[in-house]
């Protein structure tokens, strides 16, 4: 039989359309930039006016991915940064994107807004808008402590390490979510000097089921905001170091008893409440400004409203405190105090007082023991001393801070820094 010979320019043809049909993935083009098109997080935030910006032409940012959706803690979500600080990324799609993935994002077309308090870039997609530079450039956590971590503060979608922290005792061994309804959780981390903050898990998260380590120690994770109240996002467990010795026992050197800085901007958390015996114009507020940015917020009250002094007494009250097992707790708080005439805040101490007024409970005098800023200067930042609650060592302890006003002399007061603990 004779045998048949493709003619040489069909072969050629197949050829061709064989190699022609096998799949490559497109690879979006990389314009020549100048230096006008780049633009960073800082600028970017700077654009934000508590409102919605569009970007309306070819910005590029080029910022290196710190948490990914990996562990599903996040979902059509990512958080990146470059040096001048991180940001919150709202995808359209999901995947594709890792942690130490350096990349491009053109914002043009996406959206600038907030998410509660969350400053984010909006609607930027995967596909169109992102081109992946690099791969592999794990990024490190920026050492901070939870005294540090305010609301709008420049660390938002940071990348952040907390050190000598552990959960609360009621959220150790629990699940950091609910992984069988899908429901999110939130757990409390303390400091060793008893400042906290809220880890917050997804229910999809894939170690919602996992529990709290017990442990003190270290932990690294996205510093997040909702509203007022700061969050950390976990991106995955290896981001918990959570294996040491806890700060201490009752009756051991440096443990917390009670702990209120205000840096959450509310007056009221932890247990805190203000009873006001005259004048409910004159009460206790946070504030944030008093020539001491490091500060954060702070409490404040002053009998001067509306232009005038006013007669007026108002109580700030903590929560009950178990010094039962103390054996030699301290009170220390700080103030500061405006430079006019005036009551000075007194401080005191009850075993008995059983909630709302003052009047249901025995109070002594601690001010004598205690320094106070003077008044004589201007808002001069005070500590008040390690003050000696030896007498006091009951389980049933309230602190209170009443401060009075009247029509003669209402001398502005700020108090921060608030903690009784085993010296």
């Amino acid at each position: 039989m004779k045998k048949q010979h493709v003619p040489l320019f069909i072969g050629l043809f197949i050829f061709v359309f064989l190699v022609g049909c096998e799949k490559k993935f497109d690879i979006p083009p990389l314009k020549s930039l100048e230096s006008n098109n780049k633009i960073n997080i800082n600028q970017i935030k700077n654009k934000y006016n508590k409102g919605t910006y569009r970007f309306k032409s070819d910005s590029n940012l080029y910022c290196l991915v710190i948490a990914d959706e990996v562990s599903g803690n996040l979902y059509k979500d990512i958080y990146v940064h470059d040096v001048t600080g991180g940001i919150h990324i709202k995808l359209v799609n999901s995947g594709g994107l890792f942690i130490g993935d350096s990349i491009r994002i053109n914002l043009k077309d996406c959206i600038l807004n907030d998410y509660n308090g969350l400053i984010q870039l909006d609607s930027v997609d995967t596909e169109k808008s992102i081109v992946k530079l690099a791969s592999g450039l794990l990024p490190k956590p920026r050492p901070v402590s939870i005294k540090q971590i305010v609301p709008n503060s420049s660390l938002q979608s940071c990348l952040i390490q907390l050190s000598q922290v552990e959960f609360i005792d009621t959220d150790k061994n629990t699940p950091f979510a609910d992984a069988i309804n899908k429901i999110s959780g939130n757990r409390i981390l303390k400091s060793c000097e008893g400042q906290t903050l809220t880890v917050r898990s997804s229910g999809f998260s894939s170690f919602a089921a996992k529990l709290c380590p017990a442990g003190n120690g270290t932990i690294s994770g996205i510093l997040s905001q909702f509203g007022t109240s700061m969050q950390l996002i976990l991106r995955n467990l290896n981001d918990l170091q959570l294996n040491g010795p806890l700060c201490g026992s009752a009756g051991s050197g440096g443990f917390v008893y009670l702990s209120k800085d205000f840096n959450d901007n509310s007056i009221n958390t932890g247990g805190w409440t203000s009873y006001t015996v005259s004048n409910s114009a004159v009460k206790w507020a946070c504030s944030s400004f008093s020539g001491t940015p490091s500060y954060g917020y702070f409490s404040k009250i002053s009998g001067y409203v509306n232009g005038s002094n006013n007669n007026a007494e108002t109580w700030l009250i903590s929560p009950s405190v178990d010094l039962s097992n103390a054996k030699n707790a301290v009170l220390n708080f700080e103030t500061a105090a405006g430079k006019f005439a005036g009551a000075p805040l007194d401080i005191y101490i009850s075993q008995d007082y059983v909630g709302a007024a003052p009047s249901t409970g025995k109070w002594s005098n601690l001010s004598p023991l205690c320094v106070l800023s003077p008044t004589t200067s201007s808002y001069l930042w005070t500590s008040s001393g390690d003050v000696s609650l030896k007498n006091y060592q009951t389980a049933n302890v309230h602190l209170a801070f009443k401060y009075t006003s009247t029509a003669a002399g209402a001398c502005t007061y700020e108090l921060d820094n608030i903690t009784i603990k085993e010296k």
